[in-house]
């Protein structure tokens, strides 16, 4: 899920920020004129002011270069210091891991459907976990945990990385209301992904807001297909299905399709508003692709297991 959220530039505060014309910079009201956040881009801007005079008196034309204002020596260095792509701020890193750690224990919570029913779903899960563990088969609950996870982190890395391709501002936090949701899928055992957001600003157009926004159910939308091409891949190279190994495909089929589906809803604050303005038939493309992959994982799975099995 992304929300977009503006954040100066320069000071780092939130606010109802403004995007420079020149350096596409996004700043607060205190340092949204050019001379407040000393904007490199207007120096530039002023000498192509200047070519276009210079070309419309029929003189030769000449564009300075950032070099021309700075000095190479200058530039180099102004270069060196701007922000890496794919960075992570310290309290980027704090909110992933507790993320990671809420993700996680509703990961092991849903494990308790194969148990004994009680009023604690988790202890119920623990209880299963260990005698999967006892008897042979402790990978299987170890990779489905892992799905589980990994499917929730390339959701928002996609956003993450995607909107930072595009020189956009965008961390993830933690919410509230992630808080609360997390408890309620942990108690309960309901696979629910809402522990954070990638919170985003500085988009140029909607083209890009779009892509970025895109860019989270798309990427489960691959992973699934990829479990999906496994599956399909053992009966025909002539195997037979092992009870483990289909409920950990099936697993990561269902899980990411739901998870794509789900941020295709095309109202805020899921990614299907985003991308419904942006594009709609890309997002009833992506939308349909995610639900027949869906469809696929409880019913037809099902039926090619007992066929070859």
């Amino acid at each position: 899920m992304v929300i977009t959220m503006a954040r100066c530039s320069l000071c780092g505060i939130e606010d109802l920020c403004f995007t420079c014309p020149y350096c596409n910079g996004v700043y607060c009201a205190d340092h949204r004129l050019p001379e407040g956040h000393g904007c490199p881009g207007i120096h530039l801007a002023k000498a192509k002011a200047k070519q276009r005079v210079t070309e419309s008196l029929g003189s030769d034309s000449y564009e300075p270069t950032e070099e021309f204002y700075y000095g190479r020596r200058d530039v180099r260095n102004r270069r060196r210091q701007r922000p890496k792509k794919r960075r992570f701020s310290a309290q980027e890193r704090k909110d992933l891991m507790i993320s990671i750690v809420l993700v996680t224990l509703v990961s092991i919570a849903l494990h308790s459907r194969y148990g004994a029913y009680s009023a604690i779903p988790i202890i119920d899960a623990i209880a299963v976990i260990i005698y999967l563990f006892s008897v042979g088969y402790g990978w299987v609950p170890l990779a489905s945990i892992g799905i589980f996870l990994a499917a929730y982190l390339v959701h928002e890395f996609a956003h993450k990385f995607t909107a930072q391709h595009y020189g956009m501002w965008a961390e993830f936090r933690m919410t509230m209301q992630g808080y609360y949701l997390s408890a309620i899928a942990i108690l309960f055992a309901i696979p629910i992904f809402g522990t954070g957001a990638v919170f985003t600003s500085g988009a140029k157009s909607i083209d890009e807001d779009g892509k970025v926004n895109l860019a989270g159910p798309m990427s489960n939308f691959v992973f699934a297909a990829v479990f999906a091409m496994i599956f399909i891949a053992i009966p025909l190279s002539g195997l037979t299905f092992i009870l483990p190994v289909y409920f950990v495909l099936q697993g990561g089929i269902v899980l990411n399709s739901f998870l794509g589906l789900f941020n295709m809803i095309p109202f805020q604050p899921f990614d299907g508003r985003t991308v419904i303005k942006w594009n709609r038939a890309i997002w009833a493309l992506l939308a349909v692709a995610l639900l027949i992959m869906l469809l696929f994982g409880y019913f037809v799975m099902p039926a090619v297991y007992v066929m070859f099995s």
